[in-house]
């Protein structure tokens, strides 16, 4: 029923109790088993204890011993295929073949490198010329986004979060988002096929939209921290009028890019829960910006706490910048001596 493992239970003569089994997850099948083998077992109800016999120890020597069985269906990766090659096989052969045409550019673009100038610009014209033929398309947008955020050896920051930014725009720009509104407002048939696969593209376009949000309001929070910093060395250079002065203007610009950065985090909050840890950078640099540093530092455990997936390193660096800023230096102490023995320099040979 979904409601986790049945619970111990006594049993009243005459009075009856139902007992739901479900299948078995795909990982704890037997690995050398193929689709359609039989697997037999026995379930029974009730244990025996006594001397001279171990507790439950074999199921058919209980009170009440059942036989069961389980036949291994097919994989759900092997029932997509067939789905997605009949729904290919129905489309005109002109227009699979233009599909195929326009997914291998796109495998071939997102191989680029861009270690060098030279690979940087001949990666920014087959975007472009891919942009041309393709408007508006988004995973191509996606596809371009992303490889900007995989550069290294980047000179000119501010210049490459403004590209960022200006390509997060145009993934965002390409997704309806009054239709993504008005489809997930309602419930979709589970049985429809077409209706499930309606369904998994409107939340490929939601995460391809989150995704985007994300990484803009990186970005923006990024561009705003190296205008300060870039504001606090003119301020020290130029002296005590020139720094008054350079404070006016960067507060004024701090403004606008504020204004951005909630606008974007309130479009955001639409689509994502921002408390999980995929999104939750996010959280700590906007409680952060407006001063809320225990909410901050709140965020950052939560997320380090959270089971899905081992902590990063970076969460841990962040936690400490924290920890620093608020001025809990025997924390941040303790901290540092722990990130030696979360992270190691190299592993110990045994």
């Amino acid at each position: 029923m979904g409601n986790g493992t049945f619970k111990s239970s006594v049993l009243v003569p005459g009075k009856k109790e139902a007992f739901y089994l479900s299948p078995p997850n795909q990982d704890k099948l037997p690995k050398n088993s193929s689709q359609g083998s039989i697997l037999l077992g026995a379930i029974s109800h009730g244990k025996l204890s006594y001397a001279g016999q171990e507790e439950g120890k074999d199921p058919r020597k209980n009170p009440v011993s059942y036989q069961i069985s389980y036949v291994i269906p097919p994989n759900k990766t092997d029932e997509d295929k067939r789905k997605g090659s009949s729904a290919a096989c129905s489309k005109p052969i002109a227009e699979r073949l233009e599909e195929e045409v326009r997914d291998a550019k796109l495998k071939v673009f997102g191989s680029l490198k861009q270690d060098t100038d030279e690979g940087r610009s001949e990666w920014k014209k087959l975007a472009q010329l891919l942009k041309s033929e393709y408007p508006e398309y988004t995973p191509l947008l996606v596809k371009i986004m992303e490889s900007l955020l995989s550069r290294d050896n980047i000179d000119d920051k501010t210049q490459h979060y403004d590209e960022v930014i200006d390509a997060a725009n145009e993934v965002i720009d390409s997704i309806d988002r009054d239709e993504l509104a008005k489809f997930f407002s309602l419930k979709s048939d589970p049985e429809d096929e077409e209706a499930e696969k309606n369904k998994k593209k409107m939340e490929t376009s939601r995460n391809q939209l989150a995704q985007a949000l994300y990484q803009k309001g990186l970005a923006l929070a990024e561009i705003e921290t190296l205008k300060g910093e870039k504001a606090s060395v003119l301020a020290a250079i130029e002296g005590t009028k020139d720094s008054d002065q350079t404070g006016g203007q960067s507060a004024v610009g701090s403004d606008v890019q504020s204004d951005l950065f909630e606008e974007n985090f309130k479009e955001l909050t639409k689509w994502v829960d921002l408390k999980s840890s995929k999104y939750g950078t996010l959280s700590v640099l906007r409680e952060r910006r407006c001063g809320r540093l225990g909410t901050a530092l709140k965020v950052v455990n939560e997320m380090i706490q959270d089971d899905g997936e081992p902590p990063k390193k970076k969460l841990y660096e962040l936690k400490l910048s924290l920890l620093d800023e608020i001025g809990w230096s025997h924390l941040s102490t303790y901290e540092r001596q722990w990130m030696h023995v979360r992270f190691p320099p190299s592993l110990p040979l045994f």
